[in-house]
Formats: C-alpha cells, structure tokens, sequence
C-alpha cells in the first residue's frame, strides 16, 4: 500500500510539471504574437509619417504664379498723337489781310509755321501776344483775345501755318498812352512756357492800362 502510493507521487508530479510547461509555453505564444502586431502598426505608422513629408514637399510641376501688376511699359499702349507745338518748334510772321485797315486800327493775320524739319506737332487756342522795344523789353499790356471763331485743334506738319487774327488799335488816340516805339512781338503758342521772338516795327503805349492789341484763335491754313 505505501509502495504504489510512493511510486504514484513522482507520476502526478511530473504530469504537473508538464502542464506547466505547456502554459508557459502558450503565454510565450501569446504574448510574442501581440508584439508582431505591435510592431506591423508601428512599422506602418512610420512609414506613413516618412511618406507624408515627401509627398507634401513635391513641388507642382509648370505652376508659375501670375505677376501681381503687368510690368511698366507692356500693357495696352495708349494712341499717341503729335507733339505740342512749342517755341523752338515754330517761326513767326505778320501779314496783311487785304481790307484789314480801319481808321481806328488795322487787322493782321499772325502766322506761326511748323520749322521744326521733324514730325508734326498740334496746338489749339490762343496765343499769347506782347510788343517788345528794340532791347527786347515788354512795352505796355498784353493783347486781349477776340471770340470771333472758336479754338479748335490745329495739326502742324514740317512747314506748314496756322493763322490767328491780330487787331491793332492805333496808339495815338489815346492821350494817356505814353507812345514808345516798339520792334517786335513777344509770343508764347498755346499751353507752352516758352517764347519766340516775330519782328513787327509799330507804336505801343508805355501805359500798361491800354490794350492796343486783341488776338484770335489759332486755325489752320
């Protein structure tokens, strides 16, 4: 009886110790198994983020940004006319107008021709009118303007005129005139700042209150 007993104890223990190690075994199983896991996901994880920078960074190919202005100078070009007519531009004479002379006074025509020898050049309106002595100094008021014809554009190729009318009022009727003799007239073209110089011997007053001379507008001729 004591016999089978002992020699059954060592059996148990040993089927024990067997089960055990099956047990351990599968944990072992387990537990490697969700690592694998753990680590495909990471693995996947990591090679999304490095993908994700790479993809984002690819620059668009032929993409170019469109200029915030159009640079100077390449828009629609704008239609351009001829030049102003200024001074340097022009030569000037004084010519009777048949019929032109009154017993008050006389009536001229003042021609400003186009000597440049370029291109063409415009102006319109009024030029202004002064006399000048012999020293080239203004002698009394500057003309007053005649609305006889209104001002329209006049256009100037190399040589040829524009006329305007020019009124004399004779200076000795006039007892607070303070006669001078005078050799010249001073005029400015149109909207220019500039002067030429048209030889013209008359009579002016040295009282700048008396307006002998009255200007028309420029037409063309």
């Amino acid at each position: 009886m004591n016999n089978r007993n002992a020699a059954s104890r060592p059996a148990s223990a040993s089927r024990r110790a067997l089960s055990l190690l099956a047990l351990l075994a599968l944990s072992g199983s387990a537990l490697a198994g969700c690592g694998s896991r753990d680590d495909d996901g990471g693995g996947d994880a990591a090679a999304s983020s490095s993908a994700s920078p790479s993809a984002s960074a690819t620059p668009t190919v032929g993409a170019t940004p469109a200029p915030a202005t159009s640079p100077a100078g390449t828009g629609g070009a704008a239609a351009t006319g001829p030049a102003l007519c200024t001074a340097d531009m022009l030569s000037g004479t004084v010519e009777d107008i048949p019929g032109g002379a009154s017993a008050g006074g006389v009536a001229r025509a003042l021609v400003l021709t186009n000597a440049s020898g370029g291109g063409a050049c415009t102006m319109m309106g009024y030029p202004g009118v002064s006399y000048l002595d012999a020293a080239g100094q203004q002698v009394g008021a500057a003309a007053g303007r005649l609305d006889d014809v209104a001002a329209t554009p006049v256009t100037l190729e190399p040589g040829q005129s524009a006329a305007a009318e020019l009124r004399e009022t004779v200076a000795q009727k006039y007892g607070e005139c303070q006669v001078q003799d005078t050799a010249s007239l001073l005029v400015y073209p149109p909207e220019d700042t500039t002067s030429l110089t048209v030889a013209y011997p008359s009579t002016g007053c040295l009282n700048g209150d008396i307006e002998l001379l009255q200007v028309g507008a420029l037409q063309a001729r």
